[in-house]
This record gives C-alpha cells, structure tokens and sequence, in this order.
C-alpha cells in the first residue's frame, strides 16, 4: 500500500541526507509528525491485553503483511507508471453554512470531508473522527499525493467545540499531526486505541484529555455510548516501530441512531460479532477504497464492503477511505462506482454523499445521484 511506501521513502530520504550533510537524519530523528515510540512502561502495561504479543499489538486472524523493500518498490513503480488514478479537475465540495454546524440541537447529522475524516452530530454532542485537513496524507509534504479538491467544506477554525476526536489508528491519512494542532483549542477530550495516546502526549496534549482504549471496551460521552471494536489491520508512524499501537474501529450509541465506523480493516469474522453484539446498525461507514491485491487481508475491496454490511446487520452502507488522496493503485472513484453497482445488485441500501454534503440521519438517506462521474 501507498502508505506502507511512504515509509520507505523516508528511509530512502534519511539515507540520502546522510550523504548530504545529515539534515535529513536531523528531521527524521526530531520531527514531531513522527509521534512518539512505545515505552517500557506501555510494554508492561500492554501485556496484559490479549492483543498484546511480545512486543506489538497483533490481529485476531492470521494477517501476513509482506512490507520487505523489494515489494515496496514494485509497488511504487506500479504507482508511478498506471495511468492517471485521481481525478482529472479538482473536486467540487458543498461549503457548509457554519450555523449548521453550530446550532445542532437534538439532531443527528453527518458531514463527510472525504477519506475516513467525518464529523457527527447527535444528542447534543459533536464528534469529529479522524480528523486530516492536510493537502497530503505523509510526514512531508513532498511525499504524498495531493487532497482532490482544493477547498475544505468548513475550515477547521470554523468547527463549532468538539467534544471528542476519535482516531482508528496511527497512521498519517487518520492520525494528522498539523490537523490535530490546528483543533486542539476545540477540543475537549480524545479517544484512542491502545499507544496512540504517547503521540498525543508527544505533541503537548495533557493526558487527562486522552481515553486509551482496547478493543471491546466503552466510555459514556454524556447520553453517547463510544465503544472501540477490533479491525484487521496494523499501525505505525516510522519504520521500525510497526504495530506499537492498536487498531480499530468504533461503535456509536446514541439515544435516536446506532451508528458504526470500522477504521481501515480487511474483511474478517470480527464484523459478524460486531454485529452480533451491536445489531442492527442503522449506518456502517465502512474501508472500502485504497485497496491492492498485494494487501487484500488489510482493507476491504467493494464487494467485501457489502458483505460486511450485512455482517454487521446494518441498514445502510457508507463507503469511505476514498475521494480525497491517492494513497492505492485504483481509479479513484472505482470505490463508489462499485460500490453503487454491487449495493443495487444485492438490495443492499446505500449512500454515497458528497464531500460537504450534512446529511440528516434521522431520516431515509436517498440514493445520490453518481455525482463522481462528472470528474
């Protein structure tokens, strides 16, 4: 995957600034983007999780990531030599009314801002998961690909407080650093998995603000029940320091609407249970973009997305972790084209909103027109 190669460039990066004069190994050492490592004490403590192994955090079924150099290579040269994946203009996006956002009363609402970024609304409470407001998805910005549309729905100094930031995983496109710092003022409390908690810390966040979280386990936000459930996936912010923190999704509970996040995840029986335990769900926002036959175990293809939908019993399917940054080896709207197809096929309901789009979740969202085939 795009961003298992972004590492590599870094290595790559740090080697030839070695030769240069070593500003290169400077920023690589001391950057705040890259986090914070694990410490002995977190080993310790994180024994005592059953996805705790040794040293790293593991997935409940066997997942073999083939990450050796050779593969991260052919991959980057797979990327560098398709076809042009993103969009051929850049992408309209629907500026929000900023009293929308700020006057929610009892309603429930969604605003995507494309990817896996989302801000949720309901029982009086706003919510803002996996925040990237960045133009990159990367350490630097010289090592990714640029965000599709110019323009944010809502800048994120026009955010209304935030009662919570809630991140699935380390990783640059779900845990960004610049985004985190522009909102911190806002916001009141974050909600992590397992480690990713020392990054915050790492970057001045008091820990009194930060809720750790294993899987399975809940935190009541006022009348919201937050609970962190397990995904297939892995983590990390350098090389070297793979799965040193956890991985997840998340179930929400409000008193009017359940509603269901799965983070990046590959198809598994987790989501069966998931839907064991919590179902029926009214809306599953679900991996279903930034795929690769070389990565199949670690996200979800369109047509494993609708079968998780109906693992999950949920009534409605949201694709996500697409529309915003090249991070795969995909047409970049290839996640919603299938997605619609597969979802009509099988009677499955959907929604593919656009990015900006405050959808009312109380009510039947409709079928959106196919708004990315203009692009």
């Amino acid at each position: 995957m795009i961003k298992t190669i972004v590492l590599s460039l870094v290595a790559i990066t740090f080697i030839l600034a070695l030769a240069a004069g070593g500003g290169g190994y400077y920023w690589y050492s001391t950057a705040d983007v890259f986090g914070a490592p694990m410490t002995g004490s977190q080993k310790q403590a994180y024994s005592h999780s059953k996805n705790f192994l040794q040293s790293q955090f593991v997935n409940t079924v066997e997942t073999n990531l083939d990450q050796s150099f050779g593969l991260m290579m052919s991959s980057l040269w797979d990327y560098m030599t398709l076809q042009e994946l993103a969009p051929e203009r850049n992408l309209d996006v629907i500026k929000v009314d900023v009293s929308h956002v700020n006057n929610i009363t009892n309603k429930t609402q969604l605003l995507w801002f494309g990817h896996s970024s989302f801000l949720l609304q309901t029982a009086n409470q706003t919510l803002l998961f996996d925040p990237i407001f960045s133009d990159t998805a990367a350490p630097h910005p010289t090592l990714g690909s640029k965000r599709y549309s110019k323009n944010l729905p809502i800048e994120p100094a026009q955010l209304p407080p935030i009662d919570a930031v809630i991140i699935s995983h380390d990783h640059y496109d779900h845990l960004d650093y610049p985004s985190i710092m522009k909102l911190d003022a806002k916001v009141k409390h974050y909600y992590v998995p397992l480690g990713v908690g020392q990054h915050l810390l790492h970057w001045g966040i008091a820990p009194e603000r930060i809720s750790e979280m294993d899987w399975w386990q809940a935190n009541d936000l006022n009348d919201i029940k937050l609970t962190f459930t397990p995904a297939r996936h892995f983590s990390g912010r350098r090389l070297g320091n793979s799965n040193s923190t956890l991985w997840g999704g998340w179930m929400i509970e409000a008193p009017m609407q359940r509603i269901f996040f799965s983070g990046d995840s590959g198809y598994g029986p987790h989501f069966k249970e998931i839907g064991q335990r919590f179902g029926p769900i009214d809306i599953a926002l679900l991996d279903t973009g930034q795929y690769n036959s070389r990565w199949r175990a670690i996200h979800m293809v369109p047509k494993q997305s609708l079968q998780a939908a109906k693992d999950l019993r949920a009534r409605i399917l949201m694709p996500v972790h697409w529309g915003a940054f090249t991070l795969s080896l995909h047409p970049w709207d290839e996640p919603a084209e299938q997605t619609k197809l597969l979802a009509q096929q099988q009677n499955q309901a959907f929604v593919i909103p656009r990015i900006g789009e405050l959808m009312q979740l109380l009510h039947e969202p409709i079928v959106r027109n196919s708004w990315w085939q203009k692009y």
